[in-house]
């Protein structure tokens, strides 16, 4: 088993979360840092072990990445990726802005959302998820699946994602948000500091897709088959050796 589900099962990472808060008013613990090189929240450095708290917005440079743990759930972000983390009461809430985020939880008890753009995606019943999200614009998403089944809802249109397949996704309206310290799309202040503007291809699928049999979501056809193989290319700095990638049988 690779370390992202024995670090997930293991939890050893349940006590005490260390380090001071960025901002005093947000003082709520979001989930901790468990490894990272040339990641910064709030233009300061981030290191190993520190807090994340409620609003703090997580920025990987190009060749850096973040290990992160909010809850029960592992979280990867590689180069050039913004995301915010929020303790929700059923599971991390993350708002994805750019860039390629992993994400693995082997917690039956508990789940996650993650938005990118006006998607919405959390997971089906079944344990272990590992997944990758990849968000290139607002406008431009893919998603792939290694384990498990995750649900996505863009626009009106819900799709079971199944077990190694990848996709591509059509975000109805594409956010861009970029309010930091950031505020949990589960909040209704959330929708009130953004314009949402129809994404283009959404927009020639017309108001109801399944009507016409047109969809949100495609298949990849390469992606479909026994195994996905998504590599993750990481530099640890100081001529270490890089972190195993999840995706690694």
């Amino acid at each position: 088993m690779n370390w992202i589900f024995r670090a997930a099962l293991a939890g050893t990472m349940a006590g005490t979360l260390a380090g001071a808060p960025i901002y005093p008013a947000q003082n709520q613990a979001a989930g901790v840092v468990l490894e990272v090189d040339g990641a910064t929240v709030n233009g300061s450095n981030l290191s190993a072990g520190t807090s994340l708290y409620v609003g703090d917005v997580v920025n990987t440079e190009s060749d850096g990445h973040a290990q992160l743990r909010v809850r029960h759930t592992m979280f990867q972000m590689i180069g050039e990726t913004h995301a915010a983390f929020f303790p929700g009461p059923t599971g991390a809430v993350v708002e994805l802005r750019h860039g390629t985020l992993i994400v693995a939880l082997n917690n039956v008890a508990e789940g996650f959302e993650i938005f990118a753009s006006d998607v919405r995606i959390v997971p089906k019943a079944g344990r272990p998820i590992l997944a990758q999200i990849t968000m290139n614009s607002s406008c431009d998403l893919q998603i792939k699946i290694q384990h498990g089944t995750l649900e996505a809802t863009s626009g009106k249109e819900t799709k079971t994602l199944e077990e190694a397949h990848d996709y591509d996704v059509i975000p109805e309206y594409s956010v861009n948000e970029s309010r930091n310290p950031a505020i949990s799309p589960d909040e209704l202040e959330y929708h009130r500091g953004h314009e949402h503007k129809v994404c283009a291809l959404a927009a020639k699928l017309g108001p109801n897709p399944a009507a016409t049999g047109l969809s949100h979501f495609k298949i990849i056809a390469a992606a479909v088959g026994a195994g996905i193989l998504i590599p993750i290319l990481l530099h640890t700095g100081g001529g270490g050796q890089p972190p195993e990638s999840p995706f690694t049988p």
